[in-house]
């Protein structure tokens, strides 16, 4: 086994290797594509406990500042300011950047309006900017135009593709990798059991994470394929790959994520009506109003389930087929409302606000309320959601119909990360680079591609 922290540190002059011997964009793409692929979570210590509940996903801070989420920033730093450090005046902020602005600086307002230490306040802060404002600040920088983000697209799809030969691995011997190769897995044996063999893990947090991996690779995949932007990758055609990661999606079995991709592949398969609006519109505002809904505890799902014969139905059907997560992870959520509005504005700034009543919530959005209030979650939100309306609604990329499917594929995959995020804690942190590149001020064109030096 390789101690993680070993392996992480191992990254740096790997991805330093990759900024010297590659194109910027592309060493950019596999610090963050390819890190989060292989490296591990985090230097986890050991439990007996077969739930581990206190352990979160590495996207927001915790008692483990080394993961691979902060690591990756680490080393894109390093990498831009040794190869490419022009490229930090290229940046210019816009309107379109003030969310992940809020995102970067709110922990610094909640932990001084709770009076935290000042390494406290410093550790959580360059937690946020290293995970989430580096990946974000160099899309905006180099995944602008339709160059760049077909090489984002594709590398996605290379990712999904690189796990093929491990899903396929662990869907009959078990979720096994992460444990032969770096060691203690906290959630590896959680909900592993399926219809078929096992769910696979790979090296990523859990289940449901690897399920939304291949999903988004198999979504960008059939893509790439119906509306011809690319014909091969690797000399493997695009329409077999396709093929290939939707089975391999399936036979991960993690529900959620099969369902989100049957529901966005009216994206794909439409171009010239309003039906892809239409549903990027059902599902900004079912997110907005689970929310909202969920905060203001309009709706107890708990009373629902006891006293409202269909939903009663409902719950006992999934409890008959062994799939009740979803209901126990909205369960949890309701359990931990009330906690996570005792500050409402700016929140508590502790990550294990939920530690005292021995178990924690599960959506991201709610982990977020309770860490930075409900200033934290709409930065959260619009960061993910206002990429996804402008990419839909905006004329400026339409003069490129490339570009204009381009990013409409990127952002049906943010829209599949928003989604899941209502019901899981962790996030693919390198959809930031899309992200960001989704919110330049103006979008380029294949034919004005930046004069970025074209090793970027």
């Amino acid at each position: 086994m390789i101690p993680p922290l070993i392996a992480l540190a191992a990254w740096v002059p790997i991805s330093l290797f990759c900024f010297r011997r590659y194109a910027v964009r592309i060493a950019i793409l596999i610090n963050f594509v390819g890190g989060w692929a292989v490296l591990p979570s985090a230097a986890f210590a050991q439990t007996n406990n077969p739930f581990p509940y206190w352990i979160l996903g590495t996207c927001l801070a915790s008692d483990h500042f080394f993961t691979k989420a902060s690591v990756t920033g680490i080393t894109c730093l390093m990498g831009v300011l040794l190869f490419d450090r022009g490229s930090f005046l290229r940046f210019k902020l816009s309107f379109w950047d003030l969310p992940m602005l809020v995102w970067c600086i709110v922990p610094v307002f909640s932990a001084l309006a709770n009076m935290q230490a000042f390494p406290v306040l410093a550790r959580s802060e360059l937690y946020q900017i290293l995970a989430w404002g580096v990946p974000y600040f160099f899309g905006r920088v180099y995944f602008t135009d339709t160059i760049s983000l077909r090489m984002a697209a594709k590398a996605f799809v290379i990712a999904g593709m690189a796990y093929v030969p491990i899903c396929l691995i662990e869907i009959f011997t078990g979720p096994q990798i992460y444990a032969h190769l770096y060691g203690y897995q906290p959630y590896r044996w959680i909900g592993a059991g399926r219809y078929v063999g096992f769910r696979p893990i790979g090296l990523l947090e859990d289940g449901n994470q690897l399920g939304i991996w291949m999903a988004t690779s198999a979504l960008i995949a059939i893509w790439l394929w119906r509306r011809r932007l690319a014909t091969a990758i690797f000399g493997i055609p695009v329409a077999w790959i396709s093929g290939i990661l939707v089975v391999i999606t399936l036979l991960c079995q993690s529900v959620g994520s099969i369902v989100i991709l049957l529901c966005l592949l009216p994206f794909v398969f439409t171009r010239q009506s309003y039906l892809p609006r239409a549903v990027a519109a059902v599902f900004l505002l079912a997110i907005l109003a689970f929310m909202g809904l969920r905060v203001a505890n309009f709706i107890s799902l708990r009373s629902l389930v006891e006293h409202n014969a269909v939903a009663h139905s409902a719950a006992e059907f999934f409890k008959g087929i062994q799939r009740q997560s979803f209901g126990w992870r909205l369960s949890q959520d309701e359990k931990h409302l009330d906690a996570a509005m005792e500050e409402p504005l700016l929140g508590s700034g502790a990550w294990d606000w939920w530690r005292t009543s021995g178990s924690r919530p599960w959506g991201l959005w709610l982990l977020a309320i309770g860490m930075y209030g409900l200033a934290g979650l709409l930065a959260l939100e619009c960061l993910q959601l206002l990429p996804i309306a402008r990419t839909l609604w905006s004329p400026l990329a339409r003069g490129d119909m490339e570009g204009f499917d381009l990013r409409n594929a990127l952002a049906a995959a943010i829209l599949m990360s928003a989604i899941d995020n209502l019901a899981n804690g962790s996030m693919i942190l390198p959809l930031l680079l899309v992200i960001g590149g989704l919110s330049a001020p103006t979008p380029s064109s294949a034919r004005s591609t930046t004069n970025t030096r074209m090793r970027a």
